[in-house]
């Protein structure tokens, strides 16, 4: 599973950075999409 791109949050969520994939993924186990958008400071 794909870690979380900042921090270590325990292997709780299956992370993706490009939307094809993120997309793919959800559609392959019928769940859906959570989207995170922030900046880096």
């Amino acid at each position: 599973m794909p870690a979380h791109p900042h921090f270590d949050d325990g292997g709780t969520l299956d992370w993706h950075r490009r939307w094809s994939d993120a997309l793919a993924a959800a559609r392959a186990s019928g769940k859906k999409v959570f989207i995170e958008f922030g900046r880096e400071l």
